[in-house]
């Protein structure tokens, strides 16, 4: 597989202090990365450094972008957008070629059909002429998506993508994603960690270190081996999972690992 980013022995933080410490990780093409940590652990903080926001404290960042199209596309977990302003679903849509230097004015024909089809396989291009006011926020988060993914990017990243998202277009576009994850790279922040572990390649535990696991299952030997405590509940086929804090101190006694299995009755 071809690499698209390397950080290595990464530091990264802001005035108040050091957020990311000694992260290493490689994203290649066709990878499906699950981004887990719990709130503050630093998953933004690495998402920004691999969108180049923000520079790294030490260690070093490689980006391989030397190729045609764009590298990056990316979802964030809160989308703005003026709904009062007359702009069409489309055009919300296509405005995510501007990073290529495209201007409303410049859009080709085979633009305006990827973006139609685009919301055609979100399920949506029946609003495609609707303004973002006429939109609820699960149809608005779908064109979003549709926007990271209009520049036929190397590395999408998506923040929280199921926000707004009811629970059946939740499970259809995890299915896209899949489908999309043969043409380019995928990391993927969520919270609902049962959910993405069930369609994910790889799982990336962040909590100031990141946790790197080769697999989409969580082992106990793995935990152990990772310094990385977890506790999962297992509901029917598909495992939740609810991160406790990483422990870096010397001693590891007190870490914890609990594993159960809730049968439904």
């Amino acid at each position: 597989m071809n690499e698209l980013i390397i950080l290595d022995n990464v530091t990264a933080g802001y005035d108040n202090g050091i957020v990311l410490r000694d992260v290493s990780i490689t994203v290649s093409d066709q990878d499906f990365i699950g981004v887990i940590g719990p709130n503050g652990g630093g998953k933004t903080t690495l998402i920004k450094l691999i969108l180049g926001l923000i520079k790294p404290v030490s260690g070093t960042i490689q980006r391989f972008d030397n190729q045609e199209g764009s590298f990056i596309g990316y979802l964030p977990q809160q989308s703005q957008i003026d709904r009062k302003f007359p702009i069409t679903v489309q055009d919300i849509v296509l405005s995510g070629l501007m990073s290529a230097g495209k201007g409303l004015s410049r859009y080709s024909s085979k633009d305006k059909k990827q973006a139609f089809d685009l919301l055609d396989q979100m399920g949506i291009s029946h609003l495609a002429k609707r303004t973002a006011g006429e939109l609820s926020g699960g149809q608005l988060q779908r064109v979003f998506i549709c926007r990271a993914l209009i520049s036929s990017p190397k590395l999408l990243i998506l923040d929280e993508p199921n926000t707004f998202v009811d629970n059946r277009f939740e499970h259809e576009m995890y299915e896209l994603l899949q489908q999309f994850n043969k043409k380019m790279a995928i990391m993927i922040i969520s919270h609902d960690v049962g959910t993405i572990s069930y369609f994910v390649k790889t799982i990336a535990c962040v909590n100031t270190y990141l946790h790197y696991h080769l697999s989409n299952i969580i082992t106990e030997e793995q935990l152990a081996g990772y310094n990385c405590p977890l506790q999962i509940i297992t509901h029917g086929d598909v495992p939740h999972t609810v991160l406790q804090k990483h422990d870096h101190s010397h001693d590891h006694d007190h870490d914890h690992i609990h594993l159960t299995d809730h049968k439904h009755e």
